[in-house]
């Protein structure tokens, strides 16, 4: 269970910084056709994504040093 919560607070923090990088921020220019508001919601996405793993790892880890 430990395994699992640190495994998803990792992943919450790679989804959430993942539409900073430069090379995310340039495909998505090019799928997207340089439309900022599509980028800005395809982010905010990632970033609520990030936000949900984190949430969900803290869950296991808070029942795994609990029970």
């Amino acid at each position: 269970m430990l395994n699992l919560a640190l495994f998803l607070l990792l992943v919450g923090v790679i989804v959430m910084l993942q539409p900073r990088t430069r090379r995310w921020q340039s495909r998505m220019a090019a799928h997207f056709h340089g439309d900022e508001k599509r980028i800005k919601q395809r982010a905010n996405t990632f970033f609520l994504l990030g936000f949900a793993f984190i949430m969900a790892g803290l869950a296991y880890l808070y029942q795994a040093v609990v029970a």
